[in-house]
């Protein structure tokens, strides 16, 4: 009877054992899947910047570079008000593309450094070399920061190309400012063959 009850009690040790450690791979193997959907969903983020036209981007912050500099050295007479309207839609909408491409380099490097954390991350997931505790925190936090990654980069590529249409459309009226001040031509350092 007591051999019998050992025999039980091992048993239920092992038992124990063997779904704990079931229990445990489940959690480890879970957070390794949730890791796996959340760098898909942050290099998604990198497939969209791709789609953005860099080459029409550096052209229009060169013109506006341009075309300031040339308002403030030759425009200083009263302007009409849908010349001032113009132009002040000019600046704004160029220093916010300006804004776009500083942001969208810090958004790149932080994809680079989300990215490398979830890898390290799932790599402590599956070597098991962090607790269930530790690693369901750390799974958190970057799910939080992987979020408001992707939150800013959508806001920065719809705001991109709100800018660069009201860009284009202000652009039209300083063109005509600018060949009003300055015998009907535009700077010279503008002129190329793509057109905004």
């Amino acid at each position: 009877m007591i051999r019998a009850a050992k025999n039980s009690l091992v048993i239920l040790f092992f038992a124990g054992s063997f779904f704990q450690s079931c229990k445990q791979n489940d959690v480890y193997a879970a957070n390794v899947k949730a890791l796996d959907s959340l760098s898909g969903a942050v290099n998604s983020l990198i497939k969209e910047d791709a789609k953005t036209d860099t080459v029409i981007l550096a052209k229009a912050i060169s013109r506006f570079n341009q075309y300031k500099q040339f308002v403030q050295q030759n425009v200083k007479d009263t302007l009409t008000k849908t010349e001032a309207d113009f132009l002040q839609q000019f600046y704004a909408s160029g220093n916010s593309l300006q804004n776009f491409e500083l942001n969208r380099k810090s958004v790149k490097a932080r994809i680079n450094l989300i990215n490398s954390q979830i890898d390290k991350l799932k790599q402590d997931a599956k070597n098991n070399s962090i607790s269930e505790e530790k690693l369901i925190e750390f799974t958190n936090t970057e799910k939080k920061e992987a979020t408001n990654l992707i939150d800013a980069g959508h806001k920065q590529q719809q705001l991109f190309y709100t800018d660069l249409q009201e860009f284009k459309t202000a652009l039209k009226a300083v063109e005509e400012l600018i060949k009003a001040r300055n015998n009907g031509q535009l700077p010279t350092v503008i002129k190329d063959t793509l057109s905004l």
